[in-house]
């Protein structure tokens, strides 16, 4: 008898506490949407404020009739996008007012690809979640962003893919015009490479903005087909091995990477000679400079000031030829036949080693 009163009761609490799983269900429902708004609907960034506050944003959580651990986060897209790649700014627990200075929203802005200092158009909402329950979005705002353009990034090559290696203190700066970097160097098919920010592996950079890879080093929106994800954030070259230009378009709105071929697919020719004012521009008797190897060279002669030159890899003007990246200076990066001007010589007159690095794409004029 004993036994059927135990069992009688434990049927019994299971009902209960199935009822009240039951209920809680029936309670949590289906909630409502949050609210969202904000304290300016316009606002002009300027580069001498970051500090100060932009715009606070305040919202309503979504109300589901019991205390429930809700996850918010700040959506902003461009207007008209149907934020279908929305820049995230993820909410502490329990906030229901959030404010952003104005670093923080000009760089939310350009991350969208803006790249003009003009007033932009954008929409905000707010994301509601219950884990594994339900999500929410609130109403839309619209809101009027004039940015400021910050300083573009400069990229350092690295990788064994380049000449340069894995070490990053080998790294190698490319040529920067104003939102164009650009070098002309060597690449292997199926080695990997990528940018640092600078001439070690932190803080900064730079890779594909590709699935998988790490959300901190996703800048390059665009590529060319000779490149693809690799693993650890790494950009791997699947062209034919030689000589290759890289350009980078660092402009927010495009944040490229084309990788092409070079007009002259030779990096470590049996000679390569000088021609300039150094010889009165004799091409039949340009002067010989020394092989070290692996498309170096080297010479040491007198440069009288103002002194102008080329290299070649023939006496005469053929189509090995090499000066200034795209036109006459000293910016100590090699461009190939019809992509070059005179190397000009900037200091004083001296006894000078130049030294050619024609495989990485650069060139040295160090006094002795």
């Amino acid at each position: 008898m004993k036994n059927i009163f135990k069992i009688s009761f434990v049927l019994i609490l299971g009902f209960l506490l199935y009822s009240c799983e039951d209920d809680d269900k029936t309670v949590i429902g289906e909630g409502t949407p949050p609210s969202l708004k904000s304290d300016v609907t316009s606002v002009v960034l300027e580069s001498d404020n970051n500090d100060d506050k932009a715009i606070t944003f305040e919202w309503v959580n979504s109300n589901y009739g019991i205390n429930l651990e809700i996850s918010n986060s700040l959506e902003f897209a461009l207007k008209g996008s149907d934020f279908a790649s929305p820049k995230l700014t993820v909410i502490e627990g329990g906030l229901t007012k959030r404010s952003l200075t104005v670093e923080e929203l000009n760089t939310i802005i350009l991350s969208m690809g803006v790249g003009t200092a003009a007033p932009t158009q954008i929409e905000v909402r707010l994301k509601s979640e219950i884990p594994n329950y339900r999500t929410y979005y609130s109403n839309v705002i619209a809101l009027t962003v004039t940015p400021y353009i910050t300083e573009l990034p400069s990229f350092y090559l690295v990788g064994d893919a380049s000449s340069v290696g894995w070490s990053e203190v080998n790294a190698k700066l490319l040529y920067k015009k104003d939102n164009f970097s650009t070098i002309y160097t060597y690449l292997e098919n199926g080695k990997s490479f990528r940018f640092l920010g600078q001439q070690a592996w932190s803080p900064l950079n730079y890779s594909l903005d590709a699935t998988g890879m790490n959300n901190d080093y996703k800048y390059f929106k665009t590529w060319s087909p000779n490149l693809v994800a690799a693993p650890s954030e790494n950009i791997q070259f699947t062209g034919t091995t030689g000589m290759y230009k890289i350009a980078i378009n660092a402009d927010p709105a495009q944040k490229s990477i084309v990788v092409s071929p070079s007009s002259v697919n030779v990096w470590n020719p049996a000679n390569l000679y000088i021609v300039g004012t150094v010889n009165g521009w004799d091409v039949a008797n340009a002067i010989a400079m020394t092989n070290l190897g692996d498309g170096k060279f080297e010479y040491t002669t007198t440069l009288a000031a103002a002194s102008e030159f080329k290299f070649l890899g023939q006496q005469s003007w053929g189509s090995l030829d090499w000066g200034n990246i795209e036109s006459a200076g000293n910016t100590g990066y090699l461009g190939p036949k019809d992509s070059n001007g005179n190397i000009k010589f900037d200091g004083t007159g001296g006894n000078y080693k130049i030294s050619v690095d024609l495989k990485l794409g650069v060139y040295k004029i160090q006094p002795l």
